[in-house]
């Protein structure tokens, strides 16, 4: 496997991206906050990676389950969470390309990333919005699948906060 850092998180802006680094501390991409009709305002995110980029946000209307919108190569694609998963912790499910994708919080409060079932990326969080990202050969190749793993980190964020926020609703009560 192969290491990525996201970087420079704590100064996040519309403005300023965040950087992924390889494991030489050279920028591959750049993530910043976008907006696209459609997805709830603040919670879309685009990757910049050699003139491509990926686009990743939440969908408008929902409740409490986040429905996801991923846009690359003029293609869209449509994930969501777990409905029985996502109440104890971060599961997302969907297809890419005929394959399942699930994308889920492991019990060390790691992400791990999923295709048929094995285990092609993790991602673990450090402080802020930083985290360390190790993908197999395969899935860095795969510019779907690398756009796709460094953008749901931040829907993994948002979720946390979310989540935080209604337990402290709940322990209210």
């Amino acid at each position: 496997m192969l290491t990525f850092q996201i970087k420079n998180a704590s100064l996040f802006d519309v403005n300023k991206g965040i950087t992924i680094l390889d494991n030489e501390d050279q920028t591959i991409a750049e993530i910043l906050k976008t907006s696209v009709p459609g997805n709830e305002k603040g919670k879309t995110f685009i990757l910049k990676q050699n003139g491509k980029d990926a686009v990743l946000g939440i969908k408008k209307g929902r409740l409490f389950f986040a429905t996801y919108r991923f846009q690359i190569d003029g293609k869209e694609f449509t994930f969501k969470d777990n409905t029985i998963n996502s109440i104890l912790y971060f599961c997302v499910d969907g297809m890419i390309n005929g394959q399942k994708l699930r994308i889920e919080e492991n019990w060390k409060e790691e992400i791990d990333v999923k295709i048929d079932g094995q285990k092609v990326a993790f991602i673990k969080p450090r402080l802020s919005l930083e985290a360390t990202i190790l993908m197999d050969k395969e899935t860095i190749s795969n510019s779907l699948l690398f756009s796709l793993t460094c953008l749901m980190y931040f829907m993994f964020k948002i979720y946390k906060d979310e989540s935080d926020v209604v337990e402290s609703i709940i322990d209210e009560f």
